[in-house]
């Protein structure tokens, strides 16, 4: 998405929150990231697009369609670490790439391999998921090799595996050495227990303080209480210098096997941060058909559009002729309302409204609590949805391409800027009246409010005229009569 919609009221019209609600559907710091950086668009190819692989992925769930995300990470800075010369990734590091990895191969093959059960095309799809390579060479060589845990596999190379074959039988036959010792000391009573423990990666025997002299050999430390203290033996000072020298080794090709493991990932570093995008784009998609079928959403179609070209028609500056955009809400929702009212048990109230041909103004009347505000709020919010690919809670939708969401709703009270109610909403009203143009959507909650109610209503009718013959679509809220008329 190259073409953000810059002035989208964004703030107001909550869609932080509704893009929170949307993060709830995805299972991944990956895909969470995706969710988090989506905004409106004014680019209507990639809306299209978007609505479409949405589609398809409700359509693949439909007919029993699963994938699991969970445990995916951003590796972007690991996979780029890896390009370094001389770089090497710990082996938790390894893990979460190559986990991104194998959960890309897998996509891979059910996206060219869908369910014969779907009705609708895979295209989109099918295009989105090509450019992930073909990795089973690549993780052919790391199988087996890493635990879950991430500490590495003995079969990780010959080499590590008979270093730790003899760093066991090195340990076993140290034990068995202190055992022995310790069992003479404990005739004596020199011996607090007979318990072999390790300290600094040395086998070592407690020994009551009183008893030290009678043990010859290197103390290396005391227990809490000062009653205990921990030798090692003189004659097992060998046996533990070659166990040191076996536990170097093992590091030592424990550092070798990183450092070949993460040349192998630097190699493929372009086709895994390739991977890793499809993937946060695929999780977008299956939060987005998640949230579509618990609110019972629909695809906007986007009025204006040449199908062909999928652009507006017209300069961006008129717009379209008033016959060409339609925005057409039928028992619509407002998706935080909604899923506010479903947590009591209650069943919000859907509006319908429609805006088409020369018809491009709507003044909404009614009582306080009588839900102007969230009309208002509903049709922006969906307005924004629909420009970032989101499918909308309604039975249908239709919508024109905005080139600029502006609303002027709620109490802009500024103390800070010394601003009243009245003149802050009079500064934000200026702002949109020399912002809006012919395809753009303005929101105005109570105008003319908090002022004169004469001078309110004539500032209304003279706000409503100008954005009337600036020919953009515009809803308003209102108590003042003369402006209903």
């Amino acid at each position: 998405m190259s073409q953000s919609l810059i002035h989208n009221s964004a703030r107001v019209l909550e869609f932080d929150a509704l893009r929170e609600l949307l993060r709830g559907y995805a299972s991944s710091p990956l895909g969470q990231a995706r969710i988090a950086a989506l905004s409106p668009s004014t680019d209507s190819t990639w809306i299209v697009e978007q609505q479409e692989l949405t589609g398809e992925i409700r359509e693949f769930r439909r007919v029993g369609g699963r994938f699991e995300f969970s445990g995916l990470l951003e590796v972007t800075k690991l996979v780029k670490k890896s390009r370094i010369a001389g770089a090497v990734l710990e082996t938790t590091e390894i893990r979460d790439v190559l986990l991104v990895v194998d959960r890309a191969a897998e996509w891979r093959e059910i996206a060219f391999h869908p369910p014969a059960s779907m009705r609708t095309e895979w295209k989109r799809t099918r295009a989105l998921s090509e450019s992930v390579p073909d990795f089973t060479e690549f993780l052919r060589s790391f199988r087996n090799k890493i635990q879950p845990d991430g500490t590495l596999e003995d079969r990780a190379s010959p080499e590590l595996a008979r270093v730790r074959r003899e760093i066991e039988k090195q340990r076993r036959g140290i034990q068995e050495s202190l055992r022995g010792y310790l069992r003479k000391l404990a005739e004596g009573g020199a011996a607090q227990e007979e318990l072999v423990t390790i300290r600094g990666e040395r086998f070592v025997i407690p020994v009551k303080i009183e008893q030290k002299r009678r043990v010859q050999g290197v103390v290396h430390g005391a227990s809490s209480s000062g009653q205990t203290v921990f030798v090692e033996p003189l004659e097992t000072i060998e046996q533990n210098n070659e166990l040191v020298r076996l536990l170097d080794e093992e590091q030592a090709e424990i550092h070798r096997i990183l450092l070949e493991m993460t040349r192998r990932i630097g190699e493929e570093a372009e086709g895994i941060l390739v991977s890793a995008d499809v993937l946060s784009e695929l999780e977008l998609q299956f939060a987005k058909a998640r949230f579509a079928e618990e609110y019972n959403c629909v695809a906007v179609r986007l009025s204006g559009i040449s199908e062909d070209q999928e652009e507006p028609c017209g300069d961006s500056r008129l717009g379209c002729p008033a016959s060409a955009a339609s925005l057409l809400l039928h028992n619509a929702r407002h998706p935080l309302l909604e899923r506010n009212l479903k947590l009591k048990g209650v069943a919000v109230i859907p509006i319908t409204v429609e805006l088409e041909g020369s018809r491009r103004q709507l003044v909404i009347t009614g009582p306080n609590t009588g839900g102007k505000t969230v009309t208002l709020k509903t049709v922006g919010l969906l307005a924004l949805m629909a420009q970032s690919g989101i499918p909308v809670p309604a039975d249908r939708a239709e919508m024109p391409l905005f080139d600029a969401v502006l609303a002027d709703i709620g109490d802009y009270q500024s103390i800070e800027q010394n601003l009243s109610t009245f003149s802050a909403h009079v500064t934000n009203i200026d702002f949109i009246s020399r912002t809006a143009t012919a395809q753009s959507l303005v929101l105005l909650d109570e105008l003319g409010s908090a002022t004169d109610p004469e001078e309110g209503a004539a500032l209304a009718v003279a706000i409503a005229g100008h954005f009337g013959r600036i020919g953009c679509m515009t809803v308003i809220s209102t108590h003042h009569t003369s402006l209903k008329v």
